[in-house]
């Protein structure tokens, strides 16, 4: 699992236990025993909103650690998400959380946050989150990208989920070639070590630009061999990766199929199935 960075929790009330059945769609490909399947996305409340606060977006910083802070409104963190795609894939025992990722890094994960106000129905409505990178940074130009995600990995997807800024330490050199305001791809899941009796979440997200069959789309490769195109904006399950390594790597695809220039539209990592 990634690096883990724990705050001080003050409250926690649990989301409603409304279960979601997965709908299985038809495989997208199938390359010997290797099948990647499209699922409806698990649903979403409508008030979930996740704002960075602190730094604002262009600032110097000449210290390390630095610190970020950010709101969360109408999503509870450190529960299991309450949905029955929880027991078909790898499940988090530390529950739902926020996924932080600065540059084109790994994610690392906040669980906790502060408790800060109810609303009229005491349900927990909104959360302060202090966390800190777990690694050094070098000097430049840096971004940072927050979503929360469920328990077993799951993006959510709502207009207001997402956020991201850029901000500097120690100089204004730029170092990634990343445009805010223009089309990009994060890169979730899968990440990490995966059981081999379970299938694999492939989750990522997109910004300023909508997937479609004309439009823009997700490139997917497998260990160089399973390529496949994406134009539906959900998660996948991949069925049949063998133990070992593999490397997963997407490209998000502008309307003539061409890679969308950016840092951070083709990605890689590389999992382990045991």
């Amino acid at each position: 699992m990634k690096n883990v960075v724990k705050m001080t929790a003050l409250a926690c009330t649990l989301c409603a236990a409304n279960i979601f059945s997965a709908t299985i769609e038809e495989p997208l490909a199938n390359t010997s025993d290797i099948q990647i399947v499209m699922m409806n996305p698990t649903p979403e409340p409508e008030e979930v909103e996740l704002r960075i606060v602190y730094p604002s977006n262009g600032d110097m910083k000449n210290s390390l650690p630095i610190r970020f802070e950010a709101r969360l409104d109408g999503y509870v963190v450190g529960t299991d998400s309450q949905f029955d795609r929880a027991k078909q894939i790898r499940n988090d025992s530390n529950g739902q959380s926020v996924h932080a990722i600065i540059d084109d890094m790994d994610y690392f994960e906040s669980y906790e946050a502060l408790f800060d106000s109810l609303d009229n129905h005491d349900l927990y409505y909104d959360q302060k989150i202090d966390f800190k990178p777990p690694f050094k940074l070098k000097p430049g130009k840096h971004y940072i990208r927050l979503f929360p995600v469920r328990s077993f990995g799951e993006s959510l997807k709502g207009p207001q989920c997402f956020d991201a800024i850029a901000f500097y330490y120690k100089t204004k050199e730029d170092t990634l070639d990343v445009n805010l305001s223009g089309p990009y791809l994060t890169y979730n899941e899968p990440q990490g070590t995966f059981p081999a009796n379970k299938p694999i979440l492939l989750d990522f997200y997109i910004k300023n630009c909508v997937m479609s069959v004309d439009g823009y789309k997700v490139r997917l490769t497998i260990d160089g061999k399973i390529q496949r195109t994406l134009s539906s904006w959900k998660p996948y399950y991949i069925y049949g990766l063998k133990k070992g390594k593999h490397k997963f790597k997407l490209e998000l695809l502008d309307p003539s199929n061409k890679v969308v220039p950016g840092s951070f539209n083709t990605a890689e990592k590389t999992i382990l199935v045991k």
